[in-house]
């Protein structure tokens, strides 16, 4: 978590490296936002640009996600477009979590077959800490911070290694491709024991069924996987304009050092799943990417 909420803007991705930052939202900015802010995604719903976050009053332990609305025609690095953070509410109007007891954070959202949904990571801590676990609903588009049905658990930290110095599974985030919905998230304490995992449903599925996701029992992403990156976790995905998608996911360059933002280019096995930890050495060259051939047939 941080105490300010900033952006970047830039004509390409490696124009963000150099890019200003503009500041959006801080703990000062309204009197019932006053301790960290937490995780930012941009989601664009029915042509409208959101921020979804987490945001508290002091603790932690009131930590509750948060939407934010861009108005028509504002400019997103400009902090006045943006409306005041809506608190997360349930279907009947109650907040999503009861504060100082579970705490909701790292909310996302996305569209499948036609509707909207969000996915979550939520902890309770009283009157016994439970862990985070995995949650969805459905969401109004028209208000994306009101769920329209009750939160479905979706998945919790079963296996060994999204139990490592604690029992979390957070950061859910969506990818398509073809008929399957990819739902990653990362488990485990966000030091060099952090991996990302994932969750897979078919086209057509109904996603508030849990028996309709299947949970991979090994993670995609360790600090094995690419040589000097620890602690991967906590990703999303960029497609840029050439239709190449990009996993953006923080990890750090030594096992002590603090956490760094990077990119790297997706790839999908012949299943059609998500391939995160190709390097460079092993990366198709993109010219190669197609290749033709002539046949010539002589009597």
């Amino acid at each position: 978590g941080n105490h300010t909420l900033s952006m970047r803007e830039a004509d390409t991705i490696p124009g963000l490296v150099d890019a200003a930052e503009a500041l959006i939202l801080d703990s000062s900015t309204y009197e019932d936002i006053g301790g960290l802010l937490w995780a930012p995604e941009f989601h664009v719903i029915e042509d409208d640009l959101y921020i979804f976050h987490a945001a508290t009053p002091g603790e932690f332990y009131c930590e509750e996600s948060h939407v934010m609305k861009l108005r028509r025609g504002g400019n997103p690095i400009c902090a006045a477009d943006w409306s005041r953070p809506q608190r997360v509410v349930k279907k009947d109007g109650a907040y999503l979590c009861e504060a100082g007891k579970t705490i909701s954070l790292d909310m996302t959202n996305f569209k499948w077959n036609g509707e909207y949904y969000v996915a979550w990571s939520q902890r309770q801590f009283l009157p016994v800490d439970l862990g985070a676990w995995i949650y969805i609903a459905k969401v109004d588009p028209k208000e994306p911070w009101k769920l329209t049905t009750d939160p479905v658990l979706l998945s919790k930290p079963d296996y060994g290694w999204e139990n490592n110095h604690t029992f979390v599974e957070e950061g859910p985030f969506a990818l398509t491709k073809g008929e399957k919905l990819f739902l990653t998230f990362s488990g485990a304490l966000i030091d060099a024991t952090y991996v990302v995992g994932l969750l897979t449903a078919d086209q057509g599925a109904d996603l508030l069924n849990p028996g309709n996701w299947t949970k991979g029992n090994y993670p995609l992403l360790t600090s094995r996987s690419v040589p000097g990156e620890y602690g991967p976790g906590h990703n999303s995905y960029v497609i840029d304009d050439d239709g190449t998608v990009w996993n953006a996911y923080h990890a750090r360059p030594g096992i002590e050092a603090p956490r760094s933002s990077g990119l790297r280019r997706v790839h999908f096995d012949i299943d059609g799943y998500p391939v995160l930890d190709l390097t460079e050495d092993k990366d198709l060259n993109q010219e190669l990417a197609k290749v033709s051939i002539e046949v010539v047939l002589h009597k």
